[in-house]
């Protein structure tokens, strides 16, 4: 799946925000990554590209924007 943009959240936030996501049928990853730099008991909710309606519905459960994914192939300077 293509990582476009995620949410941290905690580990009891992520059960209720999952069955949500999956009943609705929008793609999504659970994804623990030191890139990320995830707090302890926490996860990232990680998202492909989706359309603006799908985003929209996205944007409102989580209460604010995504960050966006960092880019793999970007230098590490």
């Amino acid at each position: 799946m293509e990582r476009s943009f995620y949410y941290v959240v905690t580990w009891s936030e992520a059960n209720e925000l999952v069955r949500v996501l999956s009943e609705r049928f929008i793609p999504f990853a659970l994804v623990q990554s030191k890139q990320l730099k995830i707090p302890q008991n926490h996860i990232a909710i990680v998202f492909p590209d989706l359309a603006v309606r799908v985003y929209v519905v996205v944007r409102k459960l989580f209460g604010r924007d995504g960050i966006r994914y960092p880019d793999p192939l970007a230098s590490k300077d």
